[in-house]
């Protein structure tokens, strides 16, 4: 996978995760556009008529698309919402569509009895029911060009961004995280060995975080010039308390992202301000405890 590709995904899997209610749809319909241009129709509430059980539409494949994407999703509500919004589909739509997709938020996937619902309805109506989670949506993004990627999430890492890394684009990353406050000093760990294989991080986060390894001996050398004798050791414990925080309240699928935005600051930033982030992500995951450590061999 290249630093690009990997760069991109990344930034989708922490936008899909993100996005919920309306903005979630809006970010389905962003891809959907981009990966299908004029074949997908996409659809809104319109006055008193709402939208009809149609979130968009793909007239090439006869397939109707419903959004679900609420703050929580239980297992009654979705169960509820795909009877009716397929009834609803049925009842507007139902001569124009052979398939019919709940795309929806849960990351895990959906619980057994809404699967076997679908299965149900499929088998009594001769429509095909999928349901469509963050894989398919991925499936439908690495559709897009790289100029559709760009116009969506802004430019992206390259190897020429990382090469190009100084001093000057750590500095603020590092000054944003020295001006915190957080609890008093802790020991500084040194990461051991295969620690990238014992959190099973994905593709795209591995190839991002040995791009950044590249550049974290700029950030050692940085702390040992800096005025302030005790910055790397209360960045480092800025770290795992943001760290130990994220693993608390979010999926471990959302902590490797998570934690990037939260050293990168407000917004994105350019391409040499996210090289920077990954570089001190990568110094404090090999110097400190940020991620899970290996097991020791029996």
């Amino acid at each position: 996978m290249t630093l690009q590709q990997a760069y991109y995904e990344l930034q989708f899997k922490i936008a899909f995760l993100t996005a919920k209610g309306e903005a979630f749809q809006t970010f389905f319909a962003k891809l959907m556009s981009l990966a299908h241009k004029r074949d997908f129709l996409p659809s809104r509430p319109w006055g008193n008529q709402g939208d009809r059980k149609n979130d968009g539409f793909l007239p090439s494949q006869r397939c109707l698309f419903q959004v679900y994407a609420p703050l929580e999703l239980t297992a009654a509500e979705a169960k509820k919402k795909v009877q009716e919004d397929f009834d609803g589909a049925l009842e507007h739509w139902g001569t124009l569509f052979d398939r019919w997709v709940f795309v929806h938020n849960a990351h895990d996937g959906l619980p057994p009895h809404v699967i076997e619902l679908m299965l149900t309805l499929e088998q009594a109506h001769g429509v095909r029911l999928e349901p469509w989670s963050f894989e398919e949506l991925l499936v439908e993004f690495r559709r897009l060009s790289d100029d559709d990627k760009a116009s969506w999430l802004g430019p992206a890492l390259t190897d020429a961004t990382v090469a190009r890394l100084g001093f000057e684009d750590l500095q603020p990353v590092l000054d944003r995280l020295a001006a915190q406050t957080v609890p008093p000093d802790a020991e500084v760990l040194v990461v051991p060995p295969g620690k990238i294989e014992a959190n099973a991080l994905t593709e795209s986060e591995e190839t991002l975080l040995r791009s950044g390894m590249r550049k974290a001996p700029l950030v050692a050398q940085f702390l040992s010039k800096w005025h302030d004798e005790t910055l790397g050791e209360r960045l480092a414990e800025a770290f795992r308390t943001e760290y130990a925080r994220l693993r608390r309240e979010r999926r471990d699928t959302e902590v490797f992202g998570r934690l990037q935005s939260w050293a990168g600051g407000p917004g994105m930033g350019s391409p040499e301000h996210q090289v920077a982030v990954l570089a001190v992500m990568a110094y404090f995951f090999e110097r400190c405890d940020i991620f899970e450590a290996p097991r020791s061999a029996p």
